[in-house]
């Protein structure tokens, strides 16, 4: 089965439709069509048909294979059956031009009279151009105006990080991009391709009409801000442009009872001065407040969902210093568990000192 399949692809890439037929009909009467091999036989004989132009046995057999259950299947045989439904257009009659007929002298080998009379003037001679060069200069220009494009489109996207402390050095991060004209920018696409191929632990979504979502699992502080480092690093390459590493770093301190974290944000945006109508903001986890927020050289703002937004700035250094006390549920129940075994303690010495002694067991 594998030789006579093999040799009706070799007819049909070379032309031969009626062989690749003949060939792929007795298989086609052992491999039933809900079968994988079945499909793509018929498959091969769709494509023999629409070549002999006998499109009625390829349009019905098209149609029953858009129903198999090979999605590679159905989605070629869906584009074939677009292709055969398509109407067919009259070409107007002043899309050609018709030549006269030309009256044949029944002697063979020799044109007519009137043939022989017209004279073609000889062609005129070659412009003297000299050899062909490449055209360097307008393909500089092109690759120009092609990067100044690309820059003045990504300049109108809406970035929005999320950052949060879910616990004790424990961070997460996520990134929504979202493009103002409501269409997917070229440097988004390229974006999601660089992240894909860097292979970095960020799990990416396109919900379309140029929103762009790529979320981080939870990591550890020192992870995060490698992280931070090489995505930043993967924007500004996929731009045209070199950004400066941002600086991560999350400080803690155990009271045992609770835990004191501080983090430090330092992000230079200089780079992208020219593009002024880029907008980022960095958008914090909800146990953040105002009064544990130092930001420079915008100040953060609550919007009317109650989330804390921190709009960066193009141009210059942005700096961010959140601190926050988390309490230990471990180091609170550690002291429950001493408060009750004091207070049973001073309840037996009370005990002892009203004369009643430790208590026994009934007789």
């Amino acid at each position: 089965m594998t030789n006579a399949l093999a040799a009706a692809e070799a007819a049909l890439e070379r032309g031969d439709y009626g062989q690749c037929i003949a060939l792929l009909e007795p298989l086609a009467e052992t491999n039933p069509i809900s079968d994988s091999r079945g499909a793509e036989i018929r498959m091969l004989m769709v494509t023999a048909w629409m070549g002999k132009g006998d499109e009625n046995k390829a349009l019905s057999t098209c149609r029953l294979l858009t129903r198999c259950k090979d999605p590679d299947l159905r989605i070629r045989a869906r584009q074939l059956l677009d292709v055969l439904e398509a109407p067919s257009l009259a070409r107007p009659a002043n899309w050609s031009m018709q030549l006269p007929t030309l009256e044949m002298d029944p002697r063979v080998g020799k044109r007519s009279k009137l043939f022989n009379r017209r004279k073609l003037p000889p062609p005129p001679p070659s412009p003297p151009t000299g050899p062909t060069r490449a055209p360097a200069g307008f393909a500089l220009l092109v690759i120009a105006v092609l990067v100044g494009i690309t820059l003045l489109l990504s300049g109108c996207v809406r970035i929005t990080a999320d950052l949060n402390l879910p616990g004790p050095d424990r961070v997460e991060m996520a990134w929504t991009i979202d493009s103002r004209s409501g269409l997917n920018l070229p440097w988004q696409d390229a974006f999601s391709r660089e992240l894909r191929v860097m292979n970095l632990p960020w799990k990416i979504r396109n919900a379309g009409h140029g929103h762009l979502e790529v979320k981080a699992p939870t990591q550890t502080s020192e992870d995060a801000a490698a992280l931070l480092s090489q995505t930043v690093e993967a924007a500004g390459r996929t731009a045209g442009l070199s950004l400066p590493a941002p600086s991560l770093q999350l400080k803690e301190r155990n009271w045992l009872v609770g835990l004191k974290q501080e983090l430090l944000l330092e992000l230079d945006l200089s780079a992208l001065e020219s593009l002024n109508e880029l907008q980022v903001a960095v958008r914090l986890g909800e146990q953040a407040s105002l009064r544990s927020l130092q930001s420079s050289p915008a100040l953060a703002s609550q919007n009317a969902k109650g989330e804390l937004i921190w709009p960066l700035k193009i141009g210059v250094q942005n700096r961010l210093q959140w601190r926050q006390w988390r309490w230990s549920r471990l180091g609170l129940g550690s002291l429950a568990i001493l408060a009750l075994l004091l207070l049973t303690a001073s309840l037996q010495r009370l005990r002892l000192l009203m004369g009643f002694g430790y208590p026994e067991l009934p007789s």
